[in-house]
């Protein structure tokens, strides 16, 4: 004679273990470590020092596949890359750097940015000066710090 599926087998339902598991489950998410602010701005300026160097394949993963930069336009990741690459990063400077931790997973620069960009050629430059209040958006994902958005405000003067 076959047993049925279930049939023999002693179970019990325990329900201050499962809620003893819960807890040590939820207790562990909640301790994921959340940045220093020193860490989020070596992130940063780590950003630009790469994007100065012009060290594209660096560059690119420091960013989510699905950023977004805000200034007079929305631009996606592609199109911040084919500008980087017509117009070198010449000369910046940052100022008032400023980080707020938003969770274990996230962090947000604001900072005031001075930069100059050569669009044009050794020949003939083409110098184009930025003044901008700029923020940068980073998030953690599988341990890796990536911008998530970013966004240029222009300066008063």
């Amino acid at each position: 004679m076959h047993k049925k599926y279930g049939e023999g087998v002693r179970t019990r339902y325990n329900p201050p273990m499962r809620i003893l598991a819960l807890l040590l489950v939820l207790t562990a998410a909640a301790q994921a470590q959340a940045p220093e602010p020193v860490e989020v701005v070596h992130l940063e300026q780590h950003l630009w020092k790469a994007m100065a160097e012009e060290n594209f394949a660096s560059v690119r993963k420091l960013f989510t596949p699905d950023f977004v930069e805000v200034d007079s336009h929305i631009a996606a990741l592609d199109t911040l890359l084919i500008t980087l690459q017509q117009c070198k990063l010449t000369d910046y400077e940052l100022h008032d750097l400023q980080v707020r931790i938003l969770g274990p997973d996230a962090a947000m620069t604001a900072y005031h940015a001075v930069a100059t960009f050569d669009c044009g050629t050794e020949a003939k430059p083409d110098l184009h000066h930025f003044d901008t209040n700029d923020t940068t958006t980073w998030v953690r994902r599988s341990g890796t710090w990536l911008v998530q958005a970013h966004t240029e405000t222009p300066a008063k003067p």
